[in-house]
């Protein structure tokens, strides 16, 4: 049986295959993830995720009584926004296209072994600035998986890496994250749900 994201996002599909386009995003895993910081505690996020590609990557947010959609592209260094109407059957309207400043850092990550407490698996993560100084650090709550999902993580959370294709030394998913960010904020970060999901979007011409 259908969740209700993935009825909605079969519509949306449904609604963009008669129509031609030029460039194409497929997407095979939603995402709903909770996101606090000291700032903005007790975010919601829902993104979505090729995860044989991590250089685009979907998000949708609430904005008044609609869903926004962005799309990252890192290769392309755009961004493409969509409105999807809920009073309008949940159309999926292509409203912009912009330039998105490339902002590649020299940061690196630094993952520690896996270590086992009371049934959970625990991994000690580091960034480092090209000092090899420790800027931010999180202790995840990992689940080890056959594909690598870092990026689920990353691309959620980490907005100050998203140019940063560095691959964890093993496959694995993160349940849940603490930790300080770059800029010294206490954060935390904890996997809802992730689907599969079967989804072509596409830009128009």
């Amino acid at each position: 049986m259908k969740t209700p994201l993935q009825t909605i996002f079969s519509l949306l599909f449904l609604l963009f295959a008669s129509i031609c386009y030029s460039q194409n995003y497929k997407f095979d895993k939603i995402v709903k993830n909770s996101f606090s910081t000291q700032i903005f505690p007790n975010q919601e996020h829902t993104d979505l995720f090729n995860s044989e590609d991590d250089s685009y990557h979907m998000q949708i947010h609430n904005r008044n009584d609609s869903l926004i959609s962005r799309i990252f592209d890192t290769k392309e260094n755009k961004v493409h926004y969509f409105h999807i109407d809920k009073s309008d059957s949940l159309k999926l309207y292509f409203m912009e296209t912009k330039n998105m400043t490339k902002n590649v850092t020299e940061n690196k990550f630094e993952f520690s072994e896996i270590k086992e407490k009371k049934g959970t698996k625990e991994i000690t993560f580091k960034i480092l600035n090209n000092r090899n100084k420790k800027v931010a650090k999180y202790k995840f709550i990992i689940k080890e998986t056959g594909k690598n999902y870092f990026s689920v993580f990353k691309l959620s959370a980490l907005e100050t890496q998203l140019y940063n294709k560095t691959k964890p030394p093993f496959n694995f998913i993160i349940l849940e994250a603490k930790g300080t960010n770059i800029s010294g904020r206490y954060v935390k970060y904890k996997l809802e749900t992730i689907e599969d999901i079967d989804l072509k979007v596409t830009i128009p011409k």
